[in-house]
């Protein structure tokens, strides 16, 4: 069973209860169409038992532990299921401490989505234990995630008054005599120590852990005066040339973020939409792709280039009739002579696919029919 929606539509509690109640397993996957993240959730018998972020890679966290380049490139080209089951095997991690990481990776992904309203979901049924090693992944019950992701939530409009952005940075308002006769906390005292007047909200929840209570403790800061938060300087944001060396370097998080920093200095929702597309296509996460491909194009009437790569898109996203709708729209006089081989291609595969569509023969004219039931 596969069900599919908009979040706005069906909210993502009311999701999690379903799948808890009727005991389902498989993979919950919520794509946030505005900060173009996208959150995976593996569900088994109606308990999450793994959960990351499309931004934050799992497998990227779990590697940092290894220190051979060569054994950590081997480990990330393997599935996940055989990755999390060697990391325990080879001694890496303990299977307590795998299981207390993991466990604390689902309720950040949790907090997360909690605060998603744009955005589209999609529940695939399947059986969990076939691609995950169960015994070694947490097993949490889904109500109490919703418990405690309701009771955060509340709290976030309050924080999000203070603190706009993440990508802001942090520096202290305070002389260190005058921090040292307030009592403070040692969670306190440990994020003053990593305020340097160069790291983000974003760089202090990353060397902190635990999204929600970090930022509740730096609008604790703020509101105590010991320190200020002051817009990321456009002279510290990369330029388009840098993010494409990222890009052709492969690193995508880092020119992700490096575009997300854009917008968020330049309160321009749509900076650098085609670079991104390119980063989803290059990860293979086609539907990101698409709709930044349309946001685009909703601007621009005519571009044929784009049109065509929106195509490839949705061939991949598995909407065949799309993207012959979208190829056959293009008008050869639009398009120069190096584009018009690759449409033309495009354009023959497509019509053979809808051709081969089209002429299909009734199974029960291409076997043997005995009327049995």
């Amino acid at each position: 069973m596969a069900i599919t929606g908009n979040i706005k539509e069906l909210n993502i509690v009311d999701i999690l209860q379903m799948l808890s109640l009727s005991q389902k397993s498989g993979r919950f996957k919520i794509t946030n169409t505005i900060d173009h993240d996208t959150a995976n959730l593996y569900i088994n018998a109606g308990r999450i038992v793994l959960g990351y972020l499309s931004s934050r890679d799992i497998k990227t966290k779990l590697l940092e532990k290894i220190e051979d380049g060569d054994e950590k490139a081997r480990y990330g080209e393997m599935p996940l299921g055989k990755f999390l089951q060697l990391l325990t095997g080879k001694n890496i991690y303990s299977e307590s401490y795998l299981k207390d990481l993991l466990s604390k990776e689902i309720q950040s992904v949790i907090y997360r989505i909690f605060k998603w309203n744009e955005g589209t979901f999609a529940f695939d049924e399947m059986e969990v234990a076939e691609d995950l090693p169960l015994n070694i992944l947490p097993s949490v019950r889904i109500e109490n995630v919703i418990m405690e992701g309701s009771r955060q939530i509340d709290e976030w409009s309050v924080i999000n008054a203070k603190i706009t952005s993440l990508s802001d940075i942090v520096i202290l308002d305070m002389a260190s005599e005058e921090i040292s006769e307030i009592n403070l906390t040692p969670r306190e005292w440990m994020i003053i120590s990593y305020i340097n007047g160069k790291r983000s909200v974003q760089d202090i929840i990353d060397l902190v852990g635990d999204e929600f209570e970090t930022a509740k403790t730096i609008y604790g800061l703020l509101t105590a005066g010991i320190c200020k938060i002051i817009a990321k300087s456009e002279k510290n944001l990369l330029g388009e040339k840098e993010i494409i060396e990222l890009i052709v370097k492969a690193k995508y998080n880092e020119a992700l973020k490096a575009i997300k920093d854009r917008r968020d200095a330049k309160g321009n929702k749509n900076e650098l939409l085609l670079l991104e597309s390119e980063i989803f296509w290059k990860t293979e996460q086609y539907n990101l792709a698409i709709h930044n491909y349309e946001t685009y194009l909703k601007d621009v009437n005519n571009f044929p280039s784009i049109v065509y790569d929106l195509a490839m898109c949705y061939i991949y996203a598995g909407n065949v009739e799309k993207a012959h709708s979208l190829i056959n729209g293009i008008n050869k006089d639009d398009i120069g002579f190096e584009m018009m081989d690759k449409v033309e291609q495009l354009k023959n595969s497509i019509d053979t696919i809808w051709k081969m569509k089209n002429e299909r023969l009734p199974i029960y004219k291409r076997i043997e029919y005995d009327g049995a039931e």
